[in-house]
């Protein structure tokens, strides 16, 4: 099967609505779609992010999306974003609709904002922005409060890395969400990123499998144009560094399918 499980709409930094991200869909012959919009957060409200009163007209279109196009599964997500203390915040999210599934991610260290622009990282300690940002990021993990965790190596977006070798931070992280039953997002989106690189790198990916972490697969579709856009070099490297299946959820609720 071929899923997109991470595309957003012109309620938050997307452009256009659930129905456009469908129909392209079905012309590059997905079998699944997921919207998961920017969630509104607990305490803040940024141009990025739905605001609360966005929830009911978010769904509305998802739902309105599944009545046009019965030929394709369009499952209700949401992109929620894991900071210190939102654990109820997002709970009480998690009991507002049906939701089929939350991808957790991680865009604020405090007030650092990981992925806005490359000046933002311009004096900044790298090696110590990347264990911050893998210390929250395990945390979210830990949480259980989402089904997948999306573009897992943010950081490096503007190909900025940190200074030595990472693996001991990955394998902590991932040793986390092996026993926390949660999966990450293989994301074509780093493919059309300063870094040139889909999220995770190869050497991540091949540590998730070994600690035998699911995944599923994300555009991070910000334009109709991008949704399923290169998932066949998504699906190599997963197939390379082991996998053959991923997940679709329904409800909360996880099901293997063959790649």
């Amino acid at each position: 099967m071929r899923l997109d499980y991470h595309m957003h709409t012109r309620l938050t930094d997307g452009t256009g609505e659930p129905r456009d991200y469908a129909r392209v869909a079905l012309e590059r012959g997905l079998d699944e779609i997921g919207c998961s919009d920017h969630a509104p957060l607990a305490n803040r409200e940024t141009d990025w992010t739905m605001k609360k009163a966005d929830l009911a007209t978010y769904v509305g279109w998802v739902r309105e999306a599944q009545r046009e196009f019965p030929q394709l599964p369009i499952k209700l997500g949401l992109e929620v974003d894991y900071l210190p203390g939102c654990e109820v915040w997002v709970r009480e999210l998690a009991a507002m609709h049906s939701w089929d599934y939350f991808l957790g991610s991680v865009h604020y260290l405090g007030d650092f904002p990981v992925d806005r622009s490359a000046e933002d990282w311009k004096g900044q300690d790298v090696d110590a922005r990347w264990h911050e940002y893998f210390a929250l990021w395990t945390k979210a993990a830990g949480s259980c409060l989402f089904d997948s965790l999306a573009h897992p190596d943010l950081p490096k977006k503007f190909d900025i890395h940190p200074q030595f070798d990472f693996t001991p931070v990955y394998h902590e992280a991932l040793r986390v969400v092996s026993e926390a039953g949660v999966a990450i997002e293989i994301s074509s989106a780093g493919l059309r990123k300063p870094c040139r690189e889909i999220y995770p790198s190869e050497s991540f990916l091949r540590l998730a499998r070994e600690f035998k972490v699911p995944i599923t697969f994300g555009s991070d579709a910000h334009i109709p144009q991008d949704v399923g856009i290169d998932f066949d070099k998504a699906v190599v490297l997963a197939r390379q560094c082991g996998y053959d299946k991923l997940c679709r959820f329904t409800q909360r609720r996880r099901e293997l399918v063959r790649l």
